[in-house]
């Protein structure tokens, strides 16, 4: 059976100061045993975008001796994820006989603003494509924004924009168990090209649902992600919710 630790959201940097909490998932994921096969971290690594908030992230990141998957997310500047971080923002990781491609979803800033929905474009589509067609092995994709609504106020405006041509592409390619995603600060399963689209909670903060009488973005909530159960195929989520 394969284990896959889904982290998302970290914002290094954040004003509310996250250090704590990211350690505090660290430490639980350290003490597993057996550990995870694989860490896989859905984007917003940083808050900003510095470059000391990357140092920060890469020294949290050093700390995981196994398979590392990470891609980027809204808040995440691109050059200095890589330059920070020492990773590629779209790639492929292989471990134990499963793939995990990894796709890059963030738009450049535009004026000095961040830019929140996110977007793959056609070249990175066509990339996703060939890198699907060349293994038929069992695969997982991973990207920060969700595709599909997930009926939340704050976040839907902001999913990712061209949702039709990344379902168009995985339809072709049923060997893809499952899409793992970020941004939505919200532990969450729902379905994507009909198969599971999962998303890893928050360690920031979480967001809640519209009805919820807690503020929007709750920093009191734990510390969330997600453990995927690869076996045989079929893939069993579980959430945790740390003290």
């Amino acid at each position: 059976m394969l284990v896959i630790a889904h982290v998302s959201d970290t914002h290094f940097g954040d004003a509310q100061d996250p250090s704590a909490r990211n350690a505090a998932v660290m430490e639980h994921l350290l003490a597993m045993e057996p550990r995870p096969d694989l860490l896989v971290v859905s984007g917003d690594v940083a808050d900003h975008g510095l470059p000391e908030e990357y140092a920060a992230a890469r020294a949290w990141l050093d700390r995981w001796p196994g398979v590392l998957a990470v891609c980027p997310g809204n808040h995440d500047v691109r050059t200095a994820f890589v330059a920070g971080l020492g990773i590629e923002t779209r790639t492929v990781v292989e471990v134990d006989g499963t793939r995990v491609v990894l796709l890059d979803s963030l738009v450049d800033a535009v004026d000095g603003q961040r830019v929140d929905p996110g977007e793959l474009g056609t070249d990175q589509l066509d990339w996703l494509d060939q890198r699907l067609a060349e293994d038929p092995r069992p695969t997982f994709v991973v990207l920060h924004h969700p595709p599909p609504t997930i009926s939340l106020e704050l976040m839907d405006p902001i999913r990712l924009r061209d949702a039709a041509a990344l379902e168009t592409v995985l339809e072709r390619h049923p060997h893809v168990v499952a899409t793992l995603v970020g941004h939505a600060h919200t532990m969450a399963a729902t379905t994507f090209a009909d198969r599971p689209l999962l998303i890893g909670g928050g360690v920031v903060s979480t967001v809640t649902a519209d009805a919820e009488a807690v503020p929007t973005l709750w920093y009191d909530a734990p510390p969330s992600f997600a453990l995927h159960l690869v076996d045989d195929g079929r893939v069993t989520t579980h959430w945790r919710a740390l003290p």
